[in-house]
């Protein structure tokens, strides 16, 4: 079977997928500069890469067949850092075996620049993954189901079961799990016809905000409700949690959002939305639903409330 190296494989959706090439019997060797083996599933192989470490790259890449690419956000990192390490790792690969390249954006990724600093940034990346001499994919997921779990949601959903999010309450969300993104990159990663192509991609349903609390609420036993947080508030709550400190950081974070978001929700069609009945069409894949994602990730540890939930 093909060899796989996953890249940043102990950030939350490397090791997704890392998990899920092991489950689906394939080779998989899981590379990053802070390793934790304990973290891997028993038996999968790790190697040290720090893609800022050109020397770590080739010993990194032998006898790789294929590499799962994730990076850090340009809203949380130097951009350039971010692409001289991409240029590194693209180099290396480009006088290894490598045969594919999946790139994991993280977020949409569309056509052209659109003036953000993370969406400019992976746009660079893709175009120079498509000029190289590897066959590379993209595939761009518009928003995790994930994000719901994360301290800048779960608090709001576990102490007054509201969804908090920046999202206008009409705003039709394509929300995707990990799991998900991780096996439509397995999907792609042998395809002929997938190789230097962008795919946006999201989950079955493009739900607006109280739609997708009423399936949180059908599944958790509690009454959700969905409260539209104003984008400003939204923005300067991420500075504080990735500004690590530092004022000028998270200031930059706060500018950065804001603007990305208020586009997020005024841009038509809006990026948060996709429709992928000509993916799936192509690609068949049952695709996880928000109810049954939020039955596999309770939050309350409780019994739910008999009654309470929604009939959606």
């Amino acid at each position: 079977m093909e060899r796989v190296l996953v890249v940043g494989a102990t950030g939350d959706q490397g090791l997704v997928q890392v998990e899920q090439l092991w489950a689906a019997g394939r080779e998989v060797v899981a590379a990053s500069r802070r390793l934790r083996p304990a973290q891997l599933p028993q038996g999968v192989q790790s190697v040290y890469l720090d893609l800022q470490e050109p020397t770590s790259l080739p010993p990194a890449l032998a006898d790789i067949d294929t590499v799962f690419l994730n990076l850090p956000s340009a809203s949380f990192t130097d951009p350039a850092t971010i692409l001289q390490g991409f240029d590194h790792l693209l180099q290396a690969a480009e006088r290894a075996p490598v045969q594919r390249i999946v790139f994991n954006t993280s977020l949409y990724v569309g056509d052209s620049p659109v003036g953000h600093v993370a969406h400019d940034t992976r746009h660079t990346i893709i175009e120079r993954l498509f000029a190289s001499k590897v066959a590379a994919t993209a595939v761009c997921p518009v928003i995790f189901m994930e994000n719901m779990l994360r301290g800048w949601a779960l608090p709001a959903l576990r102490e007054r079961q509201v969804l908090s999010y920046p999202h206008d309450e009409n705003l039709p969300v394509s929300w995707i799990s990990l799991t998900d993104v991780a096996r439509i990159m397995m999907r792609l990663a042998n395809e002929p016809d997938a190789e230097n192509r962008r795919f946006v991609v999201g989950g079955p349903q493009a739900l607006r905000g109280p739609e997708t609390a009423a399936l949180l609420s059908a599944a958790w036993g509690r009454q959700i409700r969905f409260e539209s947080l104003p984008v400003a508030a939204f923005a300067e709550r991420m500075g504080e949690l990735f500004g690590n400190g530092d004022r000028l950081n998270s200031e930059r974070i706060t500018r950065d959002l804001q603007r990305v978001y208020q586009w997020y929700n005024t841009e038509n069609p809006s990026p948060f939305t996709v429709d992928m009945a000509k993916f799936l069409a192509r690609y068949p894949l049952a695709l996880l639903n928000v109810k049954d994602w939020a039955m596999q990730n309770p939050i309350f540890d409780k019994e739910p409330d008999v009654g309470s939930g929604s009939k959606a």
